[in-house]
């Protein structure tokens, strides 16, 4: 006999607050497309922020591309892009984690010739898929 899976082994909680958040505070910021398009300049110019070094202050994220990053990293492990390194200062790939471990990362063929590039890349990637879940 097998039994249906209760809520909280399938995480309905945690999903259905995800949601609720997602639809209430980060859509908003990427349906107006000033908003929007202001997020993806503020990415493209600083993907990752900066520590201060040699005199020159922190660069940190606005609260909007903040609470728009902490969406876009709460994915599941499962199909999550992330950044592979080829070769150092020359070579960076976006791959496709498999969600498994052990389980080798599905790696695509664009290169960037920077980190920063390909983590912009995978920005707006994950920008293109939430709209796309979320019906825009």
């Amino acid at each position: 006999m097998i039994k249906d899976k209760t809520g909280t082994q399938l995480n309905q909680a945690y999903t259905s607050v995800d949601d609720f958040n997602t639809i209430k505070y980060v859509l908003p910021l990427l349906r107006d497309e000033k908003t929007r398009n202001r997020l993806i300049e503020e990415h493209r110019a600083c993907p990752v922020g900066r520590a201060p070094h040699k005199g020159q202050p922190m660069v940190e994220h606005s609260k909007d591309l903040i609470r728009v990053l902490d969406k876009l990293r709460r994915q599941p492990m499962a199909g999550k892009l992330l950044t592979v390194c080829k070769k150092p200062h020359e070579d960076y790939r976006i791959g496709i984690a498999s969600g498994v471990r052990g389980q080798p990362v599905e790696i695509l063929e664009e290169s960037f010739s920077s980190e920063e590039a390909c983590e912009h890349a995978i920005f707006l990637k994950r920008i293109v898929a939430l709209l796309e879940k979320y019906g825009e």
